[in-house]
């Protein structure tokens, strides 16, 4: 799977996408990341729906868990409502309940999700730390899947065990979605820019 992923990784690392890197720099407001907590936790609340279809429940009942999370993430900066009104964010959510319809389509789509979120993870909490600490943000959501290495390991696996023709159908869903979530992020910064000029 790392090898059939890696092209779209390439293209699409979310690590290198200008919103993360401002996070990182420390270039981000409060109402900044709050949009972004708002808005991304649409696309969160759907990751146990993944994992329930390729039959990992404890999974999928931690990861609502990590979902209350995210959204306690979300009030200690003031956010509002979870939902998707950004358009590229819409599309993600769409995109992501469509691939979580099939077993391979799941494997797929959780893949270009939590094989960067350690990553992801990691530098976002670095950036809260040394950048935003004043805040006071509820870290305990990232502090959990910095070092979340099985949940990819074991998609991997997964993967390996799929039929030749579904492969296919897995490789579609993990390089559509890692250009799903890089397009959600340029949306959230464009709505935000938007915001800013009025």
């Amino acid at each position: 799977m790392k090898q059939i992923a890696s092209t779209a990784f390439d293209k699409f690392s979310l690590l290198e996408h200008p919103f993360y890197k401002a996070w990182n720099d420390g270039n981000l407001t409060q109402s900044q990341i709050a949009v972004y907590a708002q808005q991304y936790g649409a696309f969160i609340q759907q990751i146990s729906e993944g994992w329930t279809q390729v039959g990992e429940n404890e999974i999928a009942k931690e990861e609502q868990e990590h979902y209350a999370l995210w959204k306690k993430f979300g009030r200690s900066l003031n956010a509002g409502e979870i939902k998707a009104t950004v358009p590229q964010v819409t599309e993600l959510v769409d995109s992501t309940k469509k691939y979580f319809q099939s077993y391979a389509g799941a494997i797929g789509a959780l893949y270009a999700f939590e094989a960067q979120q350690p990553g992801t993870a990691s530098s976002k909490l670095q950036g809260l730390r040394e950048h935003y600490s004043a805040w006071h943000a509820d870290e305990t959501y990232f502090i959990i899947h910095a070092e979340d290495f099985e949940e990819p390991a074991l998609l991997e696996e997964k993967f390996n065990s799929l039929p030749a023709e579904e492969e296919l159908i897995a490789q579609t869903a993990c390089e559509e979605t890692c250009s799903r979530l890089w397009d959600a992020l340029t949306g959230i910064m464009e709505h935000q820019e938007v915001i800013s000029m009025n």
